[in-house]
């Protein structure tokens, strides 16, 4: 299949390599062409324009970080709602909020393409391997007809409902990972300035009940300093402020997301927002009154 792939970033870069490696053509557009050298390199075909890159194309996806891109990318006379085709099957995996999504679908259903919104668990490494653990939505026509592109780049693909359905899937899933992080900070923190093992406590919590990856993970990023992006911190800082706004549509209380979206914003003004999420860990160890240095291996 011809599968174009809107925003080569980390993540958009992992997707169009899996599809790349699965026998795709993949045909490529990024607002800064350098970033998509990687993908390019491997074979992939830079398009001057988000039209360029989806004429023709059986499945578009969209991978960008923030409402400004996407707009970018949708609007205008080279824009993909001006692209759109009948049949053709609209996939943004972007973390949006839900009537943003919805609003796409709307626009692509006047040119007779179908939408979903689909964004995703994982990162750096599960965009790689076509791994990624995917929730969907919108209409059952729309959700079969993008399967078979899902399936090639995750590893699991869940039907969360109607449009907009994917999205607020995500933003749930992203509330509980910041609210990990930070507690996983502030855990080690305590553990660090107590003076024990840290590394030896991560070991234990993988052996015990509430094992996790991104504990394991994360919690060693933390230990060792050692923040090479796999998602940034500034994302992070995004989708907590999205939490917060959506949750406001609906009444919903979201305390912690709310001081761990404060908490996130100053470890942004730190200096570290082009750092991993993890490095929150280093705003924990500041109020504690730890030297960074103190425990490194």
């Amino acid at each position: 299949m011809k599968i174009a792939v809107i925003g080569t970033g980390i993540m958009g870069t992992g997707v169009g390599l899996t599809l790349l490696r699965k026998g795709h053509d993949v045909y490529c557009y990024n607002r800064t062409r350098e970033n998509a050298a990687e993908l390019v390199d491997a074979g992939a075909v830079f398009s001057a324009t988000p039209r360029q890159a989806a004429a023709g194309a059986s499945h578009v996806i969209i991978l960008v970080w923030n409402e400004a891109a996407l707009r970018s990318v949708l609007e205008g006379a080279d824009g993909l709602y001006a692209a759109a085709s009948a049949g053709q099957v609209f996939i943004d995996m972007s973390t949006q909020l839900p009537e943003t999504a919805r609003a796409e679908g709307c626009e692509f259903a006047k040119k007779g393409a179908l939408f979903v919104d689909a964004p995703v668990h994982g990162s750096k490494a599960e965009a790689n391997s076509g791994g990624l653990w995917i929730m969907a939505g919108g209409s059952q026509p729309a959700w079969l007809a993008a399967i078979p592109v899902l399936n090639a780049i995750g590893a699991s693909a869940h039907h969360m409902g109607e449009t907009g359905s994917g999205c607020i899937a995500k933003l749930c899933g992203n509330h509980l990972v910041s609210a990990i992080l930070a507690s996983l900070a502030e855990s080690l923190a305590l553990a660090k300035k107590s003076g024990i093992d840290a590394h030896e406590l991560i070991t234990l919590w993988g052996e015990s009940d509430f094992r996790s990856p991104i504990i394991e993970g994360a919690g060693r990023s933390m230990i060792d300093h050692d923040f090479a992006v796999s998602f940034h911190l500034r994302t992070m800082v995004k989708d907590t402020e999205l939490i917060r706004n959506y949750s406001e549509t609906i009444g919903v209380p979201v305390m912690l997301s709310n001081i761990v979206h404060e908490l996130n914003k100053i470890s942004q003004n730190r200096g570290w927002g082009e750092q991993n999420a993890s490095a929150i860990f280093r705003l924990f160890e500041e109020m504690a009154g730890i030297d960074e240095a103190q425990g490194k291996r």
